[in-house]
């Protein structure tokens, strides 16, 4: 049994069945019903890999894992990308779409261009640590799709591409502000790395709320870091070994954070009634540490989840709103209380 028997026992053509195998809305309602009650007696099932050449589409998407290895490497562990990763398979499978996951280095585009030439993915999306500019640049202007996660990781992004893009500096300001509520002064940060977007933004968001607070900035207490643990225990020691320590300490990711901690407990120093500290993702361990961090909760399950509707949009030629921005919201734990 196949198309053509169904079409001749239904008396309709071979592309009527197609449109009702394909739910097009431009068949009958009554032809629609007979077609599909001969299907259902003979128990057809289409062939899926003929119906993907007729509509030269794999209903797969790629999946483009970007590294530096010299910097960041990217694996199943990472705390960030972790759930990201899951939410997009997990979003892809909830549309009938297919993942395939590609590693690659961010000098070397072959294994990804390779993918999009051999017609085995009908789009990419593109997580990463790292500046993929050039990688971004190449596919596009090879007229293919791709989308983005980190608005962080490109220089100029393309118009036609999608990216979720995150608040950071209210992000930045919102974390110093809970902490000037709480009655705190003497707040310092731990930045990322300093040529990351995200850094900068929140690194602007804490200074206006303390300009707001008509609290004034000490450069001693912005710590220029990167978004490693070291940083935080780095950044304790140097604070430790001046005359002033601030009272509350605003991290740029949990990860930071976690340093930070370590690196008071093994100097005598109590979190959080010696210092506050607040970290900025919201990972899952942030739930377990000594004490609960109090951190920003950035929404990835949600950013990843547009992102693969917007990806799918484009490829089913569907318009799509662009317009998608999500903010870092406050998850209070026991990390924070007012000052001494």
């Amino acid at each position: 049994m196949d198309i053509f028997d169904i079409a001749k026992l239904a008396g309709v053509s071979r592309k009527t069945v197609q449109r009702v195998l394909n739910k097009s809305p431009q068949v009958r309602p009554e032809t629609r019903d007979r077609i599909l009650k001969i299907i259902e007696e003979h128990q057809y099932h289409p062939n899926v890999s003929a119906r993907r050449l007729v509509k030269k589409k794999t209903q797969t998407i790629g999946l483009f894992i970007i590294q530096d290895t010299t910097k960041h490497r990217i694996y199943s562990d990472d705390l960030f990308y972790s759930v990201v990763i899951g939410s997009m398979i997990s979003a892809c499978s909830d549309r009938g779409y297919n993942v395939l996951v590609t590693m690659a280095d961010h000098k070397d585009s072959a294994a990804v261009m390779k993918l999009y030439r051999e017609k085995s993915i009908d789009a990419g999306m593109i997580i990463s640590w790292t500046n993929v500019q050039r990688i971004v640049d190449q596919i596009v202007s090879a007229g293919y799709i791709v989308g983005l996660f980190d608005q962080n990781n490109l220089s100029s992004p393309p118009p036609s591409i999608p990216i979720p893009f995150l608040q950071n500096e209210q992000g930045g300001k919102d974390a110093a502000n809970y902490l000037i509520q709480l009655g705190h002064k003497e707040i310092a940060v731990i930045t990322g790395d300093k040529d990351n977007h995200a850094s900068i933004e929140r690194l602007n968001g804490y200074k206006i709320a303390l300009k707001e607070a008509d609290i004034p900035v000490h450069p001693d207490f912005i710590f220029n870091g990167s978004f490693t643990e070291k940083s935080g225990s780095d950044a304790v020691v140097q604070w430790s070994q001046k005359e002033k320590f601030p009272s509350a300490i605003i991290c740029f990711n949990d990860v930071i954070a976690l340093g930070v901690i370590k690196a008071m407990r093994a100097a005598g120093l109590s979190v959080p009634d010696d210092v506050s500290v607040i970290g900025f993702d919201n990972v899952l361990l942030t739930e377990y540490t000594a004490p609960p961090l109090t951190t920003m909760h950035v929404p990835r399950v949600e950013m990843a989840a547009s992102l693969v509707e917007q990806l799918i949009c484009q490829i089913e030629e569907k318009p799509f709103d662009k317009s998608s921005i999500f903010k870092a919201s406050l998850i209070e734990r026991e990390s924070c209380k007012p000052p001494k």
